[in-house]
């Protein structure tokens, strides 16, 4: 993993103060989540002083891996994730004035800071889950791929203490209640925003700071005929074996996570097709229908299988999990508070230099948040689009509420043009670009982790098809038809896939499509999510943090509506949100900047 803060002067002729890099030398141990011993660090400063790159990483130096800089006269070059050609992209990205002349063309899983005697750039590739956030104050221009670090460093000016007090947007985080994730370009952190997707920022000293959005590929219509439909996704899938291409230059064999379901067997596709030596690890309950469909794609590919089973003795009556707080003190620190501890992330680990992938963000393929949306009449869209900024509202305060429906007017007119369209930019501006940051950067930490599904040119290639075409998943199996046709010919997980529920043959072809019938959950722990089915001891912890936190929580959150929710044990009624409120409490009580809590597991029962 590596990290970068790039600074600018607003002022030409202007030098940046000495504090700002005081500021950055202290809150890199606290933004950099990893032990301050296993960091190296670079620096550069333009020959004026007025602008300078400050670059980190617990990378260890490899032929495969990218140092912290690259550089030519006058210029200097960091980026976190990969790019596809390093060698011949670096030049490009040194020798260009303008990155969004080359950001838009390259391949790979990128940020980009750039510094030079003209000030610095920073640009977001397409699916922007190698993020670029940005602050301004004081006169200074500041960019930094960990809003943390970007908003003490900012602070340390407002303050004049190189080490500041965090100052937490609370009314901006209104959108972790509702979904886990934010659905704006906000941060937890007062001054700190997100650089949009496949967007380019540019402070020039003496000039003001510019932002530009980089054009997104238009949809081309759905070819009639099953022969042009198969030729449609040609290039998608020529694009996704490039992809794959980096990971085979590793001399270890790539670890793919695979699930069983759709993503992770197009990803097992692209890597076969690529010629990329892999194996495949799942974990699970045994009578889980992703360990039972991921052990017959390793063997139709025929790839080594290894299998971690969630409760090894099937007769345990119970399951040990992470206690809540342990598990959400470590989110809000990697994820810094943007992310809900529902979901779980890695931890560090010693640098390992075996590739590893998986089939995360394929959910674009299958028309971002279309891919579950069974009512796609014009109003059924407007209802989604809706849900999407004004989720729970019955448990929010009507200040929260009103900044969403605020939120929420922004993106209605857009919707009202083209529903279609709206859902599959909203998935990817803010459930990749926002929702996926958090897990991504976790990965990066331990290893080389390659995502061939947000590949810049391989994003781009899947906007060309219409939205409403991939949400019949039709493009997706194609691609696997393409890719690996004995994996097409296993059943999907779960559901048929959309044609198929959609358009039942009534003569021919009736033979293939029972075939591809779903293997569906049976058994006892098949479907089991401890989450949602935790028990009352695991409920009564997260009603306590809750309850007695932050008063500034019921800022955001109706205190009666949420206490009666808590009290409610009878079903799963709003059980996510009650993760995110509990998370949200942990970050907004600071605790997440005091060491991590030692606490014991807590059990939970396993369903009769």
């Amino acid at each position: 993993m590596r990290v970068y803060l790039a600074l600018s002067a607003r002022r030409a002729r202007e030098r940046l103060s000495p504090l700002l890099f005081e500021a950055a030398r202290r809150a890199i141990r606290e933004a950099f989540p990893v032990p301050a011993e296993v960091v190296s660090s670079d620096a550069w400063t333009a020959p004026g002083g007025g602008a300078a790159l400050l670059g980190w990483s617990n990378e260890p130096r490899h032929e495969l891996l990218p140092g912290i800089f690259a550089g030519r006269p006058g210029r200097t070059l960091g980026y976190c994730g990969y790019l596809t050609d390093p060698e011949h992209d670096e030049d490009v990205l040194l020798a260009k004035d303008d990155l969004g002349d080359v950001t838009a063309e390259l391949g790979g899983v990128f940020n980009v800071f750039r510094a030079g005697d003209d000030g610095v750039m920073a640009a977001t590739a397409i699916a922007r889950v190698c993020p670029v956030y940005h602050a301004e104050t004081r006169g200074v221009r500041i960019a930094g791929s960990r809003a943390l670090l970007v908003h003490l460093v900012a602070r340390a000016l407002e303050t004049g203490r190189a080490e500041p007090p965090v100052d937490l947007a609370v009314e901006a985080l209104h959108p972790i209640i509702r979904h886990g994730f934010l659905t704006s370009d906000d941060t937890p952190f007062r001054g700190v925003r997100a650089l949009p997707a496949a967007a380019v920022l540019e402070a020039v000293p003496g000039e003001p700071t510019v932002i530009r959005r980089l054009p997104l590929p238009r949809a081309d219509p759905v070819p009639p005929e099953a022969a042009g439909r198969a030729a449609a996704v040609r290039p998608l899938a020529e694009s996704l074996v490039a992809s794959a291409a980096p990971l085979g230059r590793h001399r270890e064999a790539v670890t793919l996570s695979l699930s069983g379901g759709r993503d992770s067997r197009l990803m097992a596709a692209a890597l076969s097709a690529a010629d990329v030596p892999f194996g495949a690890a799942t974990h699970g309950f045994a009578d889980d229908p992703d360990v039972i469909l991921g052990g017959r794609v390793a063997a139709a590919l025929g790839i080594g299988h290894r299998v971690d089973l969630e409760v090894p003795e099937p007769t345990r009556d119970t399951i040990a999990v992470q206690h809540p707080l342990a598990r959400a003190h470590h989110l809000v620190r990697m994820c810094e508070g943007m992310n809900s501890a529902y979901e779980r992330v890695n931890s560090y680990r010693p640098y390992d230099l075996v590739p590893r992938t998986s089939g995360s963000g394929g959910e674009t393929f299958r028309g971002g948040f279309l891919y579950d949306q069974d009512d796609v009449s014009a109003d059924g869209l407007l209802r989604r689009v809706r849900l999407i900024f004004r989720a729970a509202e019955p448990i929010m305060t009507p200040e929260a509420n009103a900044l969403a429906a605020a939120e929420h007017a922004r993106w209605a007119d857009r919707a009202e043009r083209d529903g279609f369209d709206a859902l599959d930019k909203l998935y990817l501006f803010y459930r990749t670009g926002r929702w996926i940051v958090g897990s991504h950067s976790a990965t990066l930490m331990n290893s080389p982790y390659y995502h061939p599904f947000f590949d810049n040119r391989v994003v781009r290639d899947v906007l060309a098809l219409a939205p409403s075409w991939r949400r019949s998943e039709e493009p997706f199996f194609l691609l696997l038809r393409e890719l690996a046709p004995e994996l097409a010919r296993i059943p999907p997980e779960g559901k048929r896939w959309r044609f198929d529920r959609e358009r039942r043959p009534r003569f021919a072809g009736r033979r293939a499509w029972r075939a591809r019938a779903p293997l569906v959950p049976r058994g006892r722990t098949a479907s089991f999510n401890w989450r949602l089915s935790h028990g009352e001891e695991f409920r009564r912890l997260l009603a306590e943090q809750i309850m007695d936190g932050p008063r500034e929580l019921f800022g955001l959150v109706d205190r009666r509506a949420m206490g009666e929710l808590l009290r409610d044990m009878s079903g799963r009624r709003w059980s996510k949100q009650i993760w995110h409120a509990y998370t949200l409490s942990v970050l907004l009580s600071g605790m997440w900047r005091e060491p991590a809590p030692k606490l014991p597991p807590v059990e939970i029962p396993i369903p009769g």
